[in-house]
């Protein structure tokens, strides 16, 4: 699911920002192969290219893995808990 929700978003910020993939991949200092394999998700970037991707287009880590934890109640990380507890 994460590297599914990954691959689409970070396609898509790098849409929404103008730029090619090339020019991207030689800020960044990577191949543009590499770049490639990352919005299609068959290649999985490391953490401090993932940091460095993030800053360049300016998202969150968050938005970028799909997660939040905006709306959830105050007690969703006990009830969590319990879940995982008892199955």
């Amino acid at each position: 699911m994460y590297k599914e929700i990954f691959s689409i978003r970070l396609k898509k910020a790098r849409e929404m920002s103008g730029f090619t993939q090339r020019e991207v991949a030689k800020e960044l200092g990577i191949t543009q192969p590499s770049l490639a394999g990352y919005e299609t998700g068959k290649v999985e970037p490391n953490i401090e290219t993932i940091g460095r991707l993030v800053e360049f287009y300016g998202i969150s880590v968050n938005w970028l893995f799909g997660l939040g934890i905006q709306g959830k109640n105050p007690n969703y990380y006990e009830e969590k808990k319990e879940e995982l507890k008892y199955g």
